[in-house]
This record gives structure tokens, C-alpha cells and sequence, in this order.
């Protein structure tokens, strides 16, 4: 399956990075075409480029998902649903912290749409830190501090072993800590690569936080529960990525609801829709709503 994997993508990649830059324009804006192609990645001859449904926003061409997502499909390609809560929220804070920055797109819509916050941007992957950084610089952002290091539960931990799995690209968009991720088996389960990044103590990062967006691929649990205090003192509103088989992030966002008296909703483009405490532990967010991700507000 890893070869066959491998060798479509191969294919794929090989054929669409071969575009010239003539034949580009006709292939983003052709639905069928766009759909098929956009798994390939970015053509070679493209150094950076502007959003097709907000031209205002451009990304360097990075070896990543997210950057082939947005290139073939806009903000409509990654995470529709999610965005404009993002920016709604960020446009209110004093102070944004977002815990896997990966190549920068929350970080460039959220600096786009609140300048005058104060924005910490938090990135371990060196690669995916270091196209954040070329991203928030193409786009003119001055206000988001990049931290190129994982935040981590414990304060004794000067690094850590990230855990890279074999499908993913240069800057990849799963990359989880060797010990103690809470992931579906399908993701944990892989031959992978390890690299070892410096880490910082989360609660460090979190001093009169507004909002937290937490993407860490298994770690959402321990560090949510490490932040307990500063989430109790500053109460944030909370974006979350859930996954199925992640019974202890589940238990620790219905005992927020319970004890700190934050509500809980699954974002859509034009709504949130309410999620009640009970039904966190098995709810399939994905299945029902098309996303991995949840907001939590202070009640």
C-alpha cells in the first residue's frame, strides 16, 4: 500500500509540477479539472501565489497539503467552515496564542484581521515554522511572533521527539510527539521519521490569553489540561481540532463545560451549532458536520 501510495502520488505530482504557467489560469478556475489536479500540488513554476477567492492573501509555494488546498480551492479549500469564526474572534482579542501554526494560514488571516493583537504563533516543525514566517512576510504581517518549538505539558523538557509519518510532505500537516498523543490508530500506526525540536512549557505562553486555537495532533489533551489555571483566570475562547479515538481530550472539554461554563459548537460557514456536554464522548463531528474542529466560549 506505502508504494502504491507513493507512486500515484509520484505520477500525479510529477505531472501537475510540469504545468506551464500558461496552462495554470484555466485549470483553477475548471471545478472538474481543479478537483482532480489539486492532490498534485503546486506547479513548479509557481513561486508564490494569490488566493483565487480572496486575492488580497498569498502563500509561497511550500511542499504541503494546506499550501496545494489553497492554491487549487481558496479558503474554500481548507476549512471554509472554520474561517470566518476565526477571524471574528481574533478581531475581538488582545491576545491570540495558536498552538500549531503549521505553514501560517491562521496566522495570516488572524494577523490580517486583527493587526493590533498581540499574536503568538507556535510552530515545531522547523520547515513548516520557517514558511510561516516567509507567509506572514509576504503578506505584510508584522504583529505575529513565530515560535519555532513545540509546546509541551511538562516545564522540565528542554526538547522532543517529533514523530513524522511516511506519507507526509515537507512540511507536514501531522507531525506528533513520540510519547503520550492521544491519536486514531490509523494515524499512529505508520513507519514515520523523528526529529527532535526544542519545546516550551504551554503554561508560559498563555498570560492573558482571548483566544487559543490548539491543532497539535494528540496533544490537545495534556496541554488543555496543563493550562487549566490560565484557562480558568483568563477564559479564552477555544478552537480545537477533535478526532475520533481521543476519549481524554473529549472528557477534558466536558469537564470545561461543566466546571468552567463554557458552551461548546461545531462551526459552519453561517452558524454554530450547539454541542452539549453529554455528547462530546461519542459524538462523530466529521460524520455530522463535515469538520474535526470545536469552539468553546466562556459562558
Amino acid at each position: 500500500m506505502r508504494v502504491a501510495y507513493l507512486a500515484g502520488r509520484a505520477v500525479l505530482t510529477g505531472l501537475v509540477r510540469r504545468l506551464p504557467l500558461a496552462a495554470v489560469p484555466p485549470l483553477r478556475r475548471y471545478s472538474p479539472v481543479r478537483r482532480a489536479v489539486r492532490w498534485g500540488g503546486v506547479p513548479r513554476a509557481v513561486h508564490t501565489f494569490a488566493l483565487p477567492d480572496n486575492p488580497e492573501l498569498r502563500f509561497v509555494n511550500a511542499d504541503s497539503q494546506v499550501t496545494q488546498q489553497l492554491y487549487w480551492g481558496g479558503e474554500r479549500g481548507w476549512e471554509p467552515e472554520l474561517l470566518p469564526w476565526w477571524r471574528y474572534a481574533c478581531r475581538r482579542a488582545a491576545k491570540v496564542v495558536e498552538l500549531g501554526s503549521n505553514v501560517g494560514y491562521y496566522a495570516v488571516q488572524g494577523g490580517r484581521a486583527a493587526p493590533g493583537a498581540r499574536y503568538l504563533a507556535v510552530e515545531p516543525h522547523p520547515t513548516s515554522a520557517r514558511t510561516c514566517r516567509e507567509n506572514l512576510a509576504l503578506n505584510g504581517i508584522t504583529s505575529v511572533e513565530v515560535l519555532a518549538a513545540a509546546a509541551t505539558a511538562d516545564p522540565a523538557q528542554p526538547y522532543i521527539d517529533l514523530v513524522v509519518p511516511w506519507e507526509q510532505q515537507g512540511t507536514p500537516t501531522v507531525a506528533f510527539m513520540a510519547r503520550g498523543s492521544e491519536l486514531p490508530a490509523s494515524m499512529a500506526d505508520r513507519r514515520a521519521t523523528t526529529v527532535r525540536v526544542p519545546a516550551v512549557d504551554v503554561r508560559s505562553l498563555l498570560d492573558g490569553v482571548d483566544v487559543l486555537k490548539v491543532d497539535v495532533e494528540g496533544q490537545e489533551h495534556a496541554l488543555l489540561a496543563a493550562s487549566w489555571a490560565p484557562l480558568r483566570e483568563h477564559r479564552p475562547t477555544i478552537f480545537v481540532e477533535v478526532l475520533p479515538g481521543t476519549p481524554q481530550l473529549r472528557a477534558l472539554l466536558a469537564r470545561l463545560c461543566v466546571e468552567l461554563g463554557y458552551r461548546c459548537f461545531i462551526p459552519r460557514p453561517d452558524r454554530l451549532v450547539p454541542l452539549s456536554p453529554g455528547r462530546l464522548p461519542t459524538v462523530d463531528v466529521q460524520g455530522e458536520q463535515g469538520t474535526n474542529d470545536l469552539i468553546l466560549r466562556a459562558g
